[in-house]
């Protein structure tokens, strides 16, 4: 797994770890268990469910959360994101998973900008695994130094986002670390994340790094496209 910022234009992704201070990890592990028993109990409309009564993800997390923007902001993070695409930067489209054992499930293989239509070279896409990831609970795992072109997504899947097709992709990377970490990567990397089927919770937190004069143009407004500044 590359640790070294200075290849992440080699192999699409740069591993960050140490960057919570034990306060910090507190808090934001905090905050993810009362999210989850938020969404778990009483979803409101920020909530995606992929089944009944099974949450998978939290839009806008960082407009409802001040912790989670706290995360955000992180000067070890916006330091990274800052090197890679410059230093005028905001989060964009964050969310909260809480990967419910047994039945957690986020994404199948995709690319984030496939979605978002956004200058690849102004945003970076940024995961946080708040207690690290086995392939057991749903780690991230991606395809190093796919970074380079679109490729077709078909509706398919669990129908409800358009996917890659599930091939039998070579060189994929599992990304799993028994600490917390952050995971930034280039917004056309090739990645999914495997279903839980642990019997614990998997918190992650995902956003994009995005510069301030980037404009996508498939923003409409919608609650799922928070955009925050960093200050």
């Amino acid at each position: 797994m590359n640790r070294d910022i200075k290849k992440f234009h080699e192999y699409g992704y740069v591993i960050v770890t140490d960057f919570l201070n034990e306060s910090e990890y507190d808090e934001l592990l905090r905050e993810c268990h009362n999210l989850t028993q938020i969404g778990l109990k009483n979803p409101d409309e920020y909530w995606v469910t992929t089944y009944p009564n099974v949450p998978c993800k939290l839009d806008c997390a960082m407009s409802l959360s001040g912790k989670l923007y706290r995360l955000g902001r992180n000067e070890t993070l916006v330091k990274y994101a800052r090197e890679l695409i410059g230093p005028n930067i905001e989060t964009y489209i964050s969310k909260f998973f809480p990967m419910i054992p047994r039945k957690g499930f986020s994404v199948d293989w995709h690319q984030d900008n496939y979605y978002i239509k956004a200058d690849p070279n102004k945003m970076i896409s940024c995961d946080v695994f708040v207690q690290g990831a086995t392939k057991e609970n749903g780690c991230l795992r991606i395809i190093p130094n796919s970074q380079h072109e679109l490729i077709p997504h078909e509706l398919d899947s669990h129908g409800v986002f358009e996917w890659i097709s599930d091939k039998h992709w070579k060189d994929v990377i599992d990304i799993e670390l028994d600490e917390p970490f952050a995971i930034l990567f280039h917004p056309q990397l090739i990645h999914s994340c495997y279903r839980n089927t642990s019997d614990r919770f998997r918190p992650s937190v995902a956003w994009e790094y995005i510069t301030t004069d980037n404009h996508p143009p498939t923003y409409n407004g919608h609650h799922s496209q928070d955009r925050l500044k960093i200050t």
